[in-house]
This record gives C-alpha cells, sequence and structure tokens, in this order.
C-alpha cells in the first residue's frame, strides 16, 4: 500500500505522461517540442539571443543554433542584428510563427478543457497554491 505522498507523485506523474503524449498530439507536424518551446519564449519575449535561449531551456548553445537555424528555415523565427552592437544577434518571432503559436494554444486550451469540469472555486484556488509550491520546490531543487 503506497502512502499519500508515494500515491501522490504517482498521480502526478501519470498527468505528466498523458499531458506529454496529449502535448505530442497537438504540436504542428514540422514542430518538435523544444523548437515549439522556442517560439513559446519568442512570444511573450520581444527578443532574445541564443544564449538566453540556452539558459532559459537548459541546453547547450550548439543545440539552441541547431533549434533556430531550423526554425529560421521554416519563416517562424528571425534573426536580428543589434543596431548598438553589430556582434549581438537577437530572435525574434515572425508573424507566421505567431500563428503558429496562437493554432497550438487553442489546441492545448482544447486538450484541457475538461480538466477543471465540476471544481469550485475554492478547489482551484487549492489546486493554485499547491501548484506553485510544489514547483517552487522543483526549481529550489533544481538550483
Amino acid at each position: 500500500m503506497l502512502d499519500k505522498k508515494d500515491r501522490l507523485s504517482f498521480m502526478v506523474s501519470s498527468q505528466m505522461t498523458q499531458f506529454v503524449v496529449g502535448y505530442t498530439k497537438i504540436l504542428e507536424n514540422d514542430l518538435t517540442a523544444p523548437q515549439y518551446l522556442i517560439i513559446q519564449i519568442l512570444a511573450v519575449e520581444e527578443k532574445q539571443n541564443c544564449s538566453d535561449l540556452a539558459v532559459a531551456l537548459d541546453i547547450t548553445l550548439s543545440a539552441v543554433t541547431n533549434l533556430t537555424n531550423k526554425l529560421v528555415a521554416k519563416g517562424y523565427i528571425e534573426r536580428t542584428v543589434s543596431e548598438t552592437d553589430r556582434r549581438n544577434v537577437y530572435l525574434r518571432i515572425t508573424d507566421k510563427g505567431r500563428e503558429v503559436e496562437n493554432r497550438i494554444v487553442e489546441k492545448y486550451k482544447e486538450m484541457t478543457e475538461t480538466l477543471w469540469a465540476g471544481f469550485t472555486d475554492e478547489e482551484i484556488d487549492l489546486l493554485l497554491a499547491s501548484y506553485e509550491k510544489m514547483l517552487s520546490n522543483i526549481q529550489m531543487r533544481n538550483k
């Protein structure tokens, strides 16, 4: 018999697995999950350089370069040179990339729509507080 923490860990693991499977189904056919993460970041941030993305994604600079080269080739992002220092190259999402990101966000909303059915506002508040605490614990562990 599993104790409460083990049961909860198993349930979170199961939920993450189901989300990963569902997430891969909503991605555009020509996008990988890491490529989409870059599009997500650039949809929120005005511009980022490859070093910023490497830190955000916790991957090597060469991996970011490889991923972004593919996104540039697809027309989802573009490179721009800094006006103040030509050595600095920034990445920005294009209109085509923003359209893809919007489509995936809508698919994600559809995928998760029924997830919260039957929950009261108080239960949602409790879940929010619990997940915020759990994510904070994960971030502290990963530092």
